[in-house]
């Protein structure tokens, strides 16, 4: 299960890394895509070395039998400088200018680099079997060096993550948005990742020993991190794919939530079908968006036309129910608009002539509708009140009353 679940990690970086270096070469995106893909091209030839199906095969190309935990350090801490050539490209704050910082960065780097090197050198690390053995009394040494990868990390990942919070606060709601919110989310995931590692840290102490291939919780993580990673990465390319269908389905739901208040219009006002022919039906799933705002231009016509039936005391008689009432806010507001339209409609269909535009305006929401979305929304509001409220219900049945002894 650890060999699986690495090389299925290691797979999905590695992939990716193939995929951000074809789309760099063609120059379809910027250049901190190149340390994107650094980034997986390390982190995956990393995890790939720490299968243990693989390290038998690595022990016949690396002459050095202690090389295959040296390696994959180096190249997670690679991985991890990467990442900050990332977060520079994301978030180029700071005093200094962008190329002085990033040379800043590399120059860690590699500092942290010949550090551990230097440090496991002085372990004098030997392999027996898949463990590897610090010489006697160097066992500090070993702790040492996993304590420095881990924290720089850490830190890395850290800077990242930072960089990712601030690019999504100002980036509107969309694909590329979705795509910092996973990568956001994989930062998170890789951090448990890298202090996993410091389980062994008790143990290179106490025995001066650690295992060449990695656990299947530490296994598992990676791969978790690599396809929340992936897909954080690559959100732009699939996220409208998958946003258009949700945005339709979501627009069909809308349609036919909006369905009791309009029907209700339609019957009394059939000429506010704006296409006679479609009135009524389920729109198709890729024409639901034109059908949602198709229904919310007749609603509003149907309410304009009812106008003129509307009497000064309905508006008194739902003021008043709405005054008893625990209401408030929008709330509040649909079921006033829904009564209103409730009594007009009642008032048409019994016959009632009208009597010309009302003094008072049709109530209107304090929220604010800039979208059809947001039209939408409110309507629906309107509706479960139409359908639902007992204030409504009040309304129209003292209408039919006053009809009917009328």
């Amino acid at each position: 299960m650890t060999d699986l679940t690495a090389c299925l990690a290691a797979l999905v970086f590695l992939v990716f890394a193939g995929h951000r270096l074809a789309i760099s070469r063609r120059g379809r995106t910027d250049p901190a895509q190149r340390d994107v893909a650094g980034f997986a091209l390390c982190a995956g030839t990393a995890m790939l070395l720490n299968a243990p199906a693989v390290l038998g095969v690595v022990d016949r190309l690396i002459p050095s039998p202690d090389g295959e935990l040296l390696v994959a350090n180096q190249l997670k801490a690679a991985a991890a400088a990467f990442l900050c050539l990332v977060a520079q490209a994301l978030d180029p704050q700071g005093p200094r200018p962008v190329p002085a910082h990033r040379r800043r960065r590399i120059h860690a780097a590699v500092l942290v680099q010949l550090t551990a090197f230097g440090l496991f050198l002085g372990a004098g690390i030997t392999e027996s079997g898949t463990v590897a053995v610090a010489a006697p009394g160097r066992g500090w040494a070993l702790a040492a060096y996993n304590v420095l990868f881990t924290a720089y990390l850490c830190w890395c990942l850290y800077v990242l993550g930072r960089a990712l919070i601030r690019q999504s606060r100002r980036t509107p709601p969309g694909s590329l948005r979705t795509g910092l919110a996973l990568a956001t989310l994989a930062t998170a995931i890789a951090t448990v990742w890298a202090l996993w590692a410091l389980d062994d840290v008790a143990e290179n102490v106490t025995r001066g020993r650690q295992g060449l291939d990695e656990d299947l919780m530490s296994t598992t993580l990676g791969m978790v991190t690599a396809v929340f990673a992936a897909a954080g990465a690559t959100a732009t390319l699939w996220g409208e794919r998958i946003a258009a269908p949700l945005r339709w389905l979501r627009a069909r739901r809308t349609h036919q939530r909006l369905a009791p208040l309009w029907s209700a219009l339609y019957a009394e006002l059939p000429e506010i079908a704006l296409d006679p022919g479609a009135a009524g039906r389920r729109p198709g799933l890729r024409r639901a968006d034109f059908a949602l705002y198709r229904r919310v231009i007749e609603i509003r016509d149907g309410t304009l036309a009812l106008r003129p039936y509307q009497r000064p005391e309905t508006v008194d008689r739902a003021m008043e129910a709405l005054s008893r009432s625990a209401l408030t806010g929008p709330d509040r507001q649909a079921v006033f608009e829904a009564a209103v339209i409730a009594a007009a409609l009642e008032g048409k269909r019994a016959g009632t002539p009208p009597t010309g535009t009302p003094d008072q305006k049709t109530p209107t929401p304090t929220v604010v509708l800039e979208t059809v979305e947001d039209e939408a929304a409110w309507l629906v509001r309107v509706t479960r009140a139409f359908t639902r409220s007992g204030i409504v219900a009040d309304v129209r049945d003292r209408i039919r009353s006053q009809v009917t002894t009328g």
